[in-house]
């Protein structure tokens, strides 16, 4: 029995063209940082420290990671690096919000799926900090939920595409993975849930597809198409 949903947010419940807005983060990061860190520097150690969390084996956070791979590279200090950082989700990226969409079904799927009794947690990629995972769930209309879990680099241990990511969220929820689904826009990244025994919902609106691994979801349809997919399940017996 379904007993929780797991939502991506960029390109399911935040509309977007991934590609662009990572191209545009970069665009507005990079600047931030020049009088510190050379900038070609910069984004080659930046993508390396993004690789390590992409495959962090668990035994640290996503956030030790990358800093440990990153502030050495650059051979900058912590005192000295984490204050911009905060600077930058604080004042700049906020800015980025005009490559985002929104659709105000995110927020009335959530809603209902928290009415209905199951456990809801937002499964975006945790290679980012709280800071701009919150603003881009503002952005998304989904902010003021109150969400069972939230993904960000500091709190896992894991990112997709790697199954561990699911099961470290199955483990925080205490449910088992055939209690939940996932749903996401993102055929490698976020059906890979399956394989760990969950299932998974596909939102078609802004799909990404590498080709492979080619994994199959349960069921797919548009947002639109997901909210009345949503509107059917049944209420959770608590009892």
């Amino acid at each position: 029995m379904l007993k929780a949903i797991l939502f991506d947010l960029d390109g399911t419940l935040l509309p977007l063209d991934l590609e662009v807005f990572v191209h545009k983060y970069f665009e507005s990061l990079v600047p931030f940082f020049a009088h510190k860190v050379e900038p070609k520097l910069f984004i080659k150690e930046l993508k390396k420290a993004t690789e390590a969390m992409i495959n962090n084996t668990g035994t640290l956070s996503n956030e030790e990671v990358f800093m440990e791979k990153f502030l050495p590279a650059v051979e900058k200090g912590k005192e000295e690096m984490y204050p911009m950082f905060e600077e930058f989700y604080l004042t700049k990226f906020p800015q980025l919000k005009e490559y985002a969409g929104h659709s105000a079904l995110a927020e009335q799927i959530v809603g209902q799926v928290v009415t209905k009794g199951y456990k809801v947690a937002l499964a975006t990629n945790p290679i980012f900090p709280e800071m701009a995972t919150r603003h881009r769930m503002e952005w998304a209309g989904v902010a003021q939920i109150d969400w069972d879990l939230v993904t960000t680099y500091e709190n896992s241990g894991f990112s997709k595409p790697n199954p561990k990511y699911f099961s470290e969220v199955c483990s925080k929820l205490d449910v088992l993975p055939q209690e939940c689904l996932m749903v996401g826009n993102d055929v490698q990244e976020d059906l890979v849930a399956g394989t760990i025994g969950m299932q998974t919902y596909l939102v078609t609106d802004h799909l990404i597809d590498r080709g492979t691994p080619n994994y199959q979801p349960d069921y797919r349809g548009s947002l639109q198409e997901f909210y009345e997919f949503i509107c059917q399940i049944p209420y959770l017996d608590k009892d």
